[in-house]
């Protein structure tokens, strides 16, 4: 399934080891607090678990939306999408 994960952390270490996780997770970065990719159920559970131990669930929020394929398909980028060099 597509899956897209955009959040908000406040803290910059937790910041970092979710966008480590998602990567881990086979997701890529497609803006700065955003990733998508491909998942299977059995690898959305991991995420989501891992998710849960990394941020602080006073504080920070993370959503995690499975998408159809046709969805993906149709959604409208303005601007250059981000390049992973960019983030730092």
């Amino acid at each position: 399934m597509k899956l897209l994960v955009v959040y908000d952390v406040s803290d910059n270490e937790k910041r970092l080891k979710l966008a480590n996780s998602l990567k881990k997770h086979g997701l890529k970065r497609i803006q700065r607090s955003a990733f998508e990719g491909d998942i299977d159920s059995q690898r959305l559970k991991d995420l989501v678990r891992a998710v849960r131990n990394i941020v602080d669930t006073k504080t920070d929020i993370v959503h995690i939306i499975p998408l159809g394929i046709r969805d993906w398909e149709n959604r409208i980028v303005i601007g250059k999408e981000v390049e992973e060099e960019w983030i730092i």
